[in-house]
């Protein structure tokens, strides 16, 4: 008798203890799961959650502000952004960058963006032309700039170049007559476009709500707590069903004890 209580007392301390622990997973997983059995009812897959920092923890939210210049041409005006890396023609997503963005210029046929080492060569209709590679020509681009409405670029040396009609030959030419390109700023509509751009819609709410079910909403090890939940209510089951016996069987003898020894 004296061997027994100890034990049951301790894994009834286990018990609650354990109970409490797993009391929030638990809770998660219930409502999480009666959300996910009624997807359509609630309109799960249709409704978008743009919370800022939750976009972050899944990595959609840019950081920083973006890099922009404006391209004026004569019929019509665009703005070439480049936002964690990736490049848009106003607020269309064109191509993934690996390389800063050092200017963006309306030449006579094609939009020309410079970059550290590449310059890209986009239609004005926004679509992606070339990309070409400049490492072999010459040393880092600094400065992208327009003359006789044809880009020229200064270099680390620094040396200018500038580019024939098709974009296809560089001459060295002097620091002289260049028009260089300068960053602008975005006003907040023009912002909140281009970051709408960047993220879409924002995040499905049955995807979070998934996420938050499965656990990997809390990181690389978040299924694990979920597993951890599952395996506590196994455990709580268990030692619950052992600490009732337990209890029953020493009723049982209490009783019995009494029935034969009353005087």
């Amino acid at each position: 008798m004296t061997n027994r209580k100890p034990n049951r007392f301790t894994a009834f301390l286990w018990h609650r203890r354990i109970g409490l622990f797993a009391l929030i997973l638990i809770i998660i997983l219930s409502l999480t799961g009666i959300a996910l059995n009624h997807t359509e009812k609630f309109k799960l897959d249709e409704t978008y959650i743009n919370t800022s920092w939750l976009l972050t923890w899944y990595g959609i939210e840019p950081d920083g502000e973006p890099v922009s210049f404006r391209i004026k041409n004569s019929s019509q005006d665009h703005v070439i952004s480049a936002w964690q890396k990736k490049l848009f023609f106003d607020n269309t997503a064109i191509t993934n960058l690996e390389q800063t963005m050092h200017g963006a210029i309306g030449a006579e046929q094609f939009i020309v963006v410079a970059l550290d080492n590449e310059i890209i060569l986009l239609s004005y209709q926004g679509e992606l032309i070339e990309r070409i590679n400049t490492s072999i020509s010459f040393s880092n681009i600094q400065r992208l700039g327009i003359k006789y409405k044809r880009p020229v670029i200064e270099t680390s040396d620094p040396l200018y170049y500038i580019a024939d009609e098709h974009i296809l030959d560089w001459d060295i030419i002097a620091n002289e007559g260049i028009e260089w390109t300068e960053k602008t700023t975005l006003n907040d509509i023009e912002r909140e476009q281009l970051l709408v751009a960047y993220r879409g819609n924002g995040l499905k709410l049955e995807r979070i709500i998934l996420d938050l079910h499965s656990g990997r909403i809390f990181g690389q090890y978040g299924i694990y707590f979920m597993d951890a939940a599952a395996i506590a209510m196994l455990w709580l089951s268990l030692s619950g069903l052992w600490v009732w016996s337990s209890r029953r069987r020493t009723m049982r003898k209490k009783k019995h004890y009494q029935k034969h020894h009353r005087k």
